[in-house]
């Protein structure tokens, strides 16, 4: 691939700003535009010896090997925030308005407790202080109970000094480093992803050609129902399918962290853990392999596909959200409920029961006979 594609390419994932920017149309722009791709791209042939400078004269390049040289663009990517965010290096891409965008990952050590946003709201629930409304705009978010912060900051557009790196100063030195430095990127960063459509579009639709160096991995992924229809009847073909494959073509993951839900999030959700993690068994992870999914509720169904997996014979650590005990079941008040489990001849059904005022509701989702 030539290299000006790939620079192209890759600048593109790591735009910080919202906006693309705009060159002036001024004469000398429009002729640049104008001009043939063949006479912008420089070509790269096999034996490095045209297209541009080697730097052999350069003692960095000829004194140095790689692996110091990466050791010193390491340095170069430590920032001053570091030390406050419990991610030191987590960057959150999204594919947003037709070009990539990155920013800072703002979580706190303690929102690593799936548990923290409704301890809050039994704070607010008990003493009557507290917006209730927003803490379960929260817990709702298809960013996960870990990334709601970072959620926040996106929505409402608040870009600070935190979410500047050095990426483009460092990729534009020289031709000779761009390929060393984009590498050192994918490897010292942690890639979070929130959304299935900018994932799949990454490592599927689009490919960046560098993402084999990827090294530490965080998907949070809020699926529609029809995303794990495919893994219910047991269909080989699904764009869900075709991530983990292409996850498994990276070769050396060191940290992997896999969060699946639905989309809508509400209270009775269950997905067919069976089959959609199936073919995450098989993808090689070095040290900490992580599948995150919906709380266990006391639900068995007829689909075997349905059922919730075997935690002792995955190859992967499994973590459980806490079953919910809050929800806005109607518009702008936020109850609390217990889940409540009634036999009915030799059947038995799992509701949820009201706290402010007794009263059952069924699961208008799944059949829950056992």
């Amino acid at each position: 691939m030539a290299l000006g594609k790939i620079q192209s390419k890759v600048r593109s994932f790591f735009r910080s700003n919202l906006q693309k920017r705009r060159r002036p149309s001024t004469p000398s722009s429009e002729y640049e535009n104008k001009r043939p791709k063949t006479e912008l791209v420089l070509a790269v042939s096999d034996d490095n010896s045209s297209g541009f400078n080697q730097q052999l004269a350069s003692p960095f390049f000829r004194d140095l090997p790689i692996e110091i040289r990466k050791m010193i663009y390491g340095l170069v990517w430590l920032g001053q925030w570091d030390h406050k965010y419990h991610s030191g290096r987590g960057r959150h891409l999204h594919f947003q308005d037709g070009h990539w965008t990155n920013t800072r990952c703002v979580m706190y050590e303690d929102d690593e407790d799936s548990g923290l946003i409704q301890r809050n709201m039994d704070t607010a629930h008990t003493s009557g202080k507290g917006d209730l409304l927003l803490w379960q705009k929260r817990l709702a978010s298809t960013w996960g109970s870990r990334h709601w912060r970072c959620e926040e900051r996106l929505q409402y557009g608040r870009q600070k000094s935190v979410d500047k790196t050095n990426f483009m100063a460092m990729m534009l030195v020289c031709k000779r480093m761009f390929p060393e430095v984009v590498e050192s990127i994918f490897e010292s960063h942690q890639f979070l992803f929130n959304d299935f459509f900018s994932a799949h579009r990454f490592f599927v639709y689009s490919p960046s050609p560098y993402a084999s160096h990827i090294r530490h991995l965080d998907l949070t992924l809020s699926l529609p129902f029809h995303e794990y229809t495919p893994f219910i009847v047991d269909q080989p073909k699904s764009r869900v399918r075709e991530l983990w494959e292409a996850l498994g073509n990276i070769s050396c993951l060191h940290d992997l962290r896999v969060s699946l839900d639905i989309y809508d999030r509400g209270p009775w959700r269950k997905i067919p853990e069976c089959g959609v993690t199936e073919q995450l068994s098989d993808l090689r992870v070095l040290r900490d392999f992580t599948v995150e999914l919906p709380p266990a509720l006391p639900i068995k169904t007829q689909l075997p596909n349905m059922q919730n997996i075997d935690e002792e014979d995955a190859t992967f650590k499994v973590v459980r959200r806490p079953s919910l005990r809050y929800w806005q079941f109607c518009p702008g008040e936020v109850e609390r409920f217990t889940w409540e489990t009634h036999a009915k001849g030799e059947q038995s059904h799992c509701y949820i029961n009201l706290i402010r005022e007794p009263s059952f509701v069924r699961n208008p989702y799944l059949l829950d006979f056992f």
